[in-house]
């Protein structure tokens, strides 16, 4: 009983071409749900941008008296400064304030706070809004905050509590909406 080279060979490139087919189904089954999610993504990010672009835009004026933010470029040990950042969304309102604090010991850990308050015309006083904490180590460093302001107009400041008891002010500022 001899058995043809033909009849040997058949099975193993049946079972080769079977693998082959299988590698290529699962490749473009992959391909296609790369694609999908793409695809997805890509709607999702067009449905957002639709509806920014569609909202209602809101012009505020500014003026020195209505907002007497500061807008230095190199913040300066015992001042803090206050600068409005650009925001697309109307009635949030995001600001950056700056300060350096200086280490009197570079080897110790200083601490420090910063607090958004909102004057309370009721009241007749500052409440706290926001606070953040942070601290370091080492000589002078300029820190910075980026509180955010949503749909609450008013009258704002920005203190900083470093440790050591020294308590700086920023000027007030006006955030309408």
């Amino acid at each position: 009983m001899t058995m043809s080279l033909r009849s040997s060979v058949t099975p193993v490139v049946a079972s080769g071409t079977a693998s082959a087919v299988k590698l290529l189904v699962a490749a473009l089954a992959f391909t296609g749900a790369y694609v999908g999610v793409e695809a997805s993504q890509n709607a999702s990010g067009q449905a957002r941008a639709s509806a920014v672009a569609d909202s209602q835009v809101q012009t505020v004026t500014l003026s020195a008296e209505a907002m007497p933010v500061t807008t230095a470029k190199t913040p300066e040990s015992g001042v803090i400064t206050v600068s409005a950042v650009a925001s697309p969304r109307p009635c949030e309102k995001p600001y950056r304030a700056q300060s350096v604090i200086d280490n009197a010991d570079p080897d110790g850990t200083v601490s420090y706070g910063w607090r958004l308050e909102r004057w309370s015309p009721a009241a007749k006083k500052w409440r706290t809004y926001l606070t953040s904490h942070s601290g370091f180590t080492g000589g002078a460093q300029s820190v910075e905050w980026q509180p955010r302001i949503v749909n609450n107009p008013g009258w704002y400041r920005v203190k900083l509590s470093v440790s050591g008891g020294d308590v700086l002010n920023s000027e007030k500022f006006q955030v309408s909406c």
